[in-house]
């Protein structure tokens, strides 16, 4: 009789140590999953954050230069009106909440610029060319609109600028590196002027213009 009680008892306490060790385990498990779930939470987050800075610094820099720009264009003497309408493609609206990476993917693959370009001779009626870019993604780093389509037969690029007096094409492009650099920022909210470069689809000179916010 003793002997099957210390059997019944061994066998109790096998079980119980085993189902004791069990639950370690299972408790060891659910810490190690939630601690992964956390860590995807974390990065998730941070690239999230990542992205919504990216595209809030494009936001900036789009805000700042929507608007219609006007300026006077010579081309081997001959005068030229230039207009220069830009616009964002999709409304730009800033959030207060942190978003899901599908909504700000969204947007980071949407938001871009419009453009209508219109040339016009002012003494000739009826003279006026224009083109018109839809979804072009402009370089956020160096302040530059650079128009290059099918749908225009002429390259035009377009620089950020703040002095009409000034052409040195080097000392132009280190000015809208550092006006792009202040937009991202939020430092300045909008561009009055941009310095800009023509080439004639049937000519490889290049011809020097400025444009004014109208």
């Amino acid at each position: 009789m003793n002997k099957i009680m210390i059997m019944v008892l061994t066998v109790l306490t096998l079980m119980s140590c085993s189902k004791n060790g069990d639950d370690r385990i299972a408790e060891q498990e659910g810490i190690r999953s939630r601690e992964q779930v956390e860590a995807q939470n974390n990065n998730q987050r941070e690239w999230s954050e990542k992205m919504e800075k990216d595209l809030n610094e494009r936001k900036y820099f789009i805000k700042a230069i929507e608007g219609i720009f006007s300026g006077e264009l010579t081309v081997e003497n001959i005068d030229f009106i230039i207009q220069a309408e830009v616009a964002s493609s999709i409304p730009i609206t800033f959030s207060d909440r942190t978003r899901t990476l599908d909504e700000i993917n969204y947007e980071l693959e949407n938001m871009a610029l419009n453009l209508h370009i219109k040339l016009e001779k002012p003494r000739i009626s009826n003279s006026a060319v224009s083109c018109t870019i839809e979804g072009y993604k402009p370089d956020v780093e160096k302040g530059l609109i650079k128009i290059i389509s099918e749908s225009c037969k002429n390259i035009f690029k377009l620089m950020l600028a703040d002095d009409l007096s000034v052409t040195d094409t080097n000392v132009v492009n280190s000015r809208a590196r550092s006006l792009a650099q202040s937009i991202r920022q939020n430092e300045m909210s909008q561009i009055d002027i941009l310095s800009g470069i023509f080439e004639s689809s049937v000519s490889t000179t290049k011809y020097k213009f400025t444009l004014k916010r109208n």
